[in-house]
């Protein structure tokens, strides 16, 4: 069987031992001095504000912008920047304009096999759109 466990190994009971050791003031309870809980709560904010003064303030695309309509109105105006219609979005997006002698260009629907068969006269060969182009062209409407 295991030793008993007597008394004699216990050093102090909880709240029994005596003791000359001075705790520092900071880690005491304030209750009951106003003083010292203002004091607390002053150095509390000026830590708070040092650490928000190193903090690097969050861009406003990442910024959560539910509710505000600065970001939000922000983030609008850069999106419909994007879309505006600069001289090198309307080269791209219209090639008929500066084509450089081409003639006008324009998408009439028809593939260029059916073009060329209305210019052959292969009537047969066509359908739909194309057929009533060449009925069109040959006066047969």
């Amino acid at each position: 069987p295991a030793p008993a466990r007597g008394g004699g190994n216990q050093v102090a009971q909880g709240g029994q031992t005596v003791t000359n050791i001075q705790v520092p003031k900071i880690f005491t309870t304030a209750f009951g001095d106003p003083g010292r809980l203002q004091e607390r709560a002053a150095r509390a904010e000026a830590k708070k504000a040092e650490a928000e003064a190193q903090l690097i303030p969050t861009p406003a695309r990442f910024a959560f912008a539910f509710g505000r309509p600065d970001i939000l109105a922000e983030r609008r105006a850069e999106r419909l920047e994007k879309w505006q219609w600069s001289d090198e979005f309307l080269a791209k997006a219209r090639p008929d304009k500066g084509n450089y002698g081409q003639g006008d260009v324009y998408d009439d629907g028809l593939t260029k096999l059916e073009r060329t068969q209305i210019e052959q006269g292969r009537e047969a060969y066509l359908t739909g759109g194309a057929k009533l182009r060449y009925k069109r062209l040959t006066g047969q409407i």
